[in-house]
């Protein structure tokens, strides 16, 4: 009972520690962590916020790269790797947990999340995909493919897009990365205005993300 109170109490601390590392390296966005991952697998952007919550297996490909200003909600869970093989007689990791070896751990590649994503509340993004820009993700999906810019997904499928196809094409030459906090205080009403091609030529013509 002891050893285990102690574990525990233990392990709190090693969080708490490494949040507080978390936010030195991160002080440009507003996420925070709720388990310890590596953290040089790990790149957020600009002002992106949420809890992250990250499971890895010891591949040196797997990788997380979230984009600026995005929305991750609550008990999303994004799993960079644990993947089995398929092709052999058997997916049980045997080296592990019969022969007391280390196991060839299998990544489908690294998740990345471009600009301005959404992910709801209690989504899994699992390893290999990459997420475009301006997606939307419903809350309680589960991500195994890529999804393309502007798309909003629910039930493992796109359901419709956010715009128009000209919208679109003419919203992936913005650079969220430029949008800085003075630009977006000053220009507060505007950004919160339905968009249509007449707004996308007064954004441009403000040269507010580009």
């Amino acid at each position: 009972m002891i050893k285990t109170a102690f574990r525990k109490l233990k392990n709190v601390i090693k969080l708490e520690i490494y949040k507080i590392t978390w936010r030195k390296i991160n002080s440009h966005n507003d996420t925070i962590v709720r388990n310890i991952f590596p953290i040089g697998k790990v790149s957020v952007g600009k002002k992106t916020y949420g809890a992250l919550q990250i499971s890895t297996y010891g591949n040196p490909d797997e990788k997380l790269t979230i984009g600026s200003y995005c929305s991750i909600g609550g008990e999303v869970k994004f799993v960079l790797g644990g993947e089995h093989s398929y092709k052999a007689l058997s997916t049980y990791p045997f080296k592990k947990h019969v022969c007391g070896l280390k196991e060839n751990t299998l990544t489908k590649g690294p998740i990345v999340l471009k600009d301005d994503v959404w992910i709801g509340e209690r989504c899994l993004i699992l390893s290999g995909v990459t997420i475009g820009q301006g997606v939307v993700v419903a809350a309680g999906s589960i991500v195994v493919k890529d999804i393309p810019p502007y798309a909003i997904y629910a039930d493992g499928r796109i359901i419709k897009y956010r715009f128009s196809e000209d919208i679109i094409k003419r919203l992936m030459k913005f650079n969220f990365e430029y949008l800085s906090e003075e630009t977006i205080k000053n220009n507060i009403d505007f950004l919160y205005t339905n968009l249509d091609i007449q707004m996308l030529d007064n954004i441009f013509s403000k040269n507010l993300l580009h």
